[in-house]
């Protein structure tokens, strides 16, 4: 087998991890990596963007249908409150798929985002199409609560599904594919919902039927490909881990100990996890966890989940141009693919803690700006929406090259390797209920205060990016450390100076 390198490259610095070269000695693997995540966290992406262009036809059927059929008529506040529950039931299912993270890690990651998560996803679906039928607004909620829970689930067992099959040295760039997912089926579901494609008033339920369509081809995918050679192998099914092995990597050796070898050397060993309860009572990993749960939550409180769920509220609040307004959510997410990829290559190479911090203090300025653009607007001034505009733009920038993609994985590489799965678990709770948080509110205070809405993203990100300064180390060697020697670390102190848990190298240059 080839051996991975660095190499020189004029184009990107002295010396760049060649991706190519991993593509050409494991495509198979890279290939299945790519297509799993895609489909399965493209519907994630797809549904927190869905109601945002079609939101007055979805509103006019929920209004419709809550008064006749529970025979009363809403005030103004109390159809901003409906609706601000209806988007962030999404948030509210994802927090209870969370919770059963632990429950069903027992069925491996594969066979739990493969084939279970999608009969939830399909349950989902139905849900909100029957709800159009039979005119009952509460089955769309309940659907969508559905599609949160397949949301939580896909996001927690995705990079665990990547961490048990990824070879190590690409597994942060590997990681960064969750995001551009993330952002494809955010665009995808952006598109498909403009009133010339399914965002009409009659075609809205084949709209929210679309993602089904990926989950039905990932789950029939599910008979052709084994699980990971990691869960069988602590499952004890030590020949269909070699099976497994050789369909993944393509190992081609007679000698079985020599196959294992082979695949431990690739992918650092994924022990057999500790529960919350256990990891929590553990000083070293319990700090670890608290600072990816900070890491997760300022995700979210840097205005991210808000700007995808009401990204047509908050240019429609500066007057900008109406007929530019319903495109603006597919232009968002397409530029966000755009921006993501220059991450693939620097959470390798420049660090994660440098390219987290400096872009949370990008996103904190760019919603300074919406603050200020949209009082200014609210006073007449026409031009501040275009001042919006920009400010809009320049959030993407932060938040895709690196707050977006990065909190994805960081949590787990937080804590040793048997804590992943709880930290992971946790970092997604947190980041769900964070989400629910920020797109119940910020609909109605918009709606009351307008600009100073934005307090509520600034104050709390500013604050985190205060902890994380201090307390959060480098772990972008994290990939090149024994297994042994992870799980006996404890120090996990801030990453300038002493030996550092996930540091191994504090000469390493970085963003700052």
């Amino acid at each position: 087998m080839k051996n991975i390198a660095t190499v020189p490259s004029t184009l990107f610095g002295s010396t760049t991890f060649m991706f190519r070269s991993v593509v050409e000695d494991q495509g198979k693997v890279v290939f299945i990596c790519l297509i799993t995540v895609l489909f399965s966290i493209l519907p994630v992406g797809y549904h927190m963007v869905m109601l945002n262009v079609p939101e007055k036809v979805i509103q006019k059927f929920m209004w419709q249908h809550y008064e006749t059929f529970f025979g009363v008529n809403l005030s103004e506040n109390n159809k901003s409150i409906i609706w601000s529950i209806t988007v962030s039931s999404q948030g509210v299912g994802a927090l209870i798929g969370c919770l059963l993270v632990s429950n069903l890690s027992q069925y491996g990651a594969k066979h739990v985002l493969m084939c279970i998560n999608n009969i939830i996803l399909l349950s989902g679906s139905l849900l909100m199409f029957i709800s159009y039928w039979i005119a009952f607004p509460p089955a769309f909620i309940l659907g969508r609560i559905l599609t949160g829970i397949y949301t939580g689930l896909a996001c927690a067992f995705a990079p665990i599904y990547l961490q048990q099959i990824v070879p190590k040295n690409i597994k942060g760039s590997m990681s960064c594919f969750l995001h551009i997912a993330v952002c494809f089926g955010s665009s995808i579901g952006a598109i498909f919902s403009l009133p010339f494609m399914f965002g009409s008033e009659t075609t809205w339920p084949i709209l929210v039927m679309i993602p089904s369509i990926f989950g039905v081809a990932i789950f029939a995918a599910s008979k052709w490909v084994p699980d990971t050679p990691n869960n069988l192998l602590q499952m004890g099914k030590y020949s269909e881990a070699i099976e497994s092995i050789r369909f993944y990597y393509d190992i081609d050796d007679e000698d079985e100990d020599e196959i294992i070898r082979e695949y431990w050397d690739m992918i650092p060993e994924m022990p057999e996890q500790l529960s919350l309860y256990a990891a929590w009572a553990n000083p070293a990993i319990r700090k670890g966890i608290i600072l990816g749960l900070i890491v997760s939550g300022t995700q979210v409180f840097s205005g991210s989940m808000v700007s995808i769920s009401y990204s047509t509220e908050m240019f429609e609040a500066v007057s900008f141009i109406d007929t530019l307004v319903p495109f603006l959510p597919a232009l968002g997410s397409i530029i966000s693919i755009i921006l993501t990829i220059p991450a693939l290559r620097w959470v390798e190479t420049r660090g994660r803690r440098p390219l987290l911090l400096k872009t949370l203090l990008f996103c904190i300025v760019a919603n300074i700006f919406f603050l200020v653009f949209t009082l200014i607007s609210q006073n007449g001034a026409d031009w501040a929406s275009w001042g919006f505009a920009v400010a809009f733009f320049l959030y993407g920038i932060g938040y895709n090259l690196g707050v977006g993609p990065v909190a994805y994985f960081l949590p787990a590489e937080l804590v040793p390797p048997e804590a992943a799965g709880a930290s992971l678990g946790s970092a997604v709770a947190v980041n769900w209920i964070c989400t629910i948080t920020t797109t119940l509110f910020y609909y109605p205070l918009s709606k009351s205060i307008g600009g100073w809405s934005y307090l509520m993203f600034i104050i709390p990100t500013s604050l985190c990016v205060i902890v994380l300064w201090r307390f959060l180390p480098e772990t972008k060697f994290y990939y090149k450390m024994d297994p042994l020697e992870v799980r006996l670390l404890t120090d996990l102190g801030p990453s300038i100076g002493g030996n550092n848990y996930g540091t191994l190298d504090i000469n390493e240059p970085t963003l700052f």
